[in-house]
């Protein structure tokens, strides 16, 4: 009588565990490699061709009044001039008429020659009396 033993360890292309041979290990290394490379590659282009048209360019402002025709909340934007000093504005062109130049609004009573050179690049130029008709 024979006896026939199987060795499961021997038969390694059955068993779930065993490891693959090493050419498909070797292919398996490349494809990934490969795969690899073409993300980042395909990363980087994309990344460098990306246009952002959906956001317009940054805009710039620039705030000037009318210093003959401006309430307190315009006034109080001007730099130094809260709204105390803003009702002292009004107020002096109530009594003394519409400022004739930029340089009148420093005969406010609070505002010398630093706010006044502070506040002027904001006030739109005053025209000649001729042409406020």
């Amino acid at each position: 009588m024979w006896v026939v033993v199987i060795d499961p360890v021997s038969d390694r292309s059955a068993h779930p565990l065993s490891p693959p041979p090493a050419a498909s290990q070797f292919l398996l290394t490349g494809i990934v490699a490969i795969s690899l490379l073409t993300l980042s590659a395909w990363l980087l282009l994309r990344q460098a061709t990306l246009v952002d048209h959906d956001r317009p360019p940054p805009a710039t402002v620039q705030f000037s009044l009318d210093i003959n025709t401006a309430a307190v909340p315009e006034l109080s934007q001007l730099p130094g001039i809260g709204p105390t000093m803003a009702r002292r504005i009004i107020a002096y062109r109530q009594q003394h008429g519409p400022f004739p130049d930029v340089a009148a609004v420093g005969h406010v009573s609070g505002i010398g020659p630093v706010t006044l050179q502070q506040i002027r690049p904001y006030i739109r130029p005053i025209p000649p009396r001729d042409d406020r008709g």
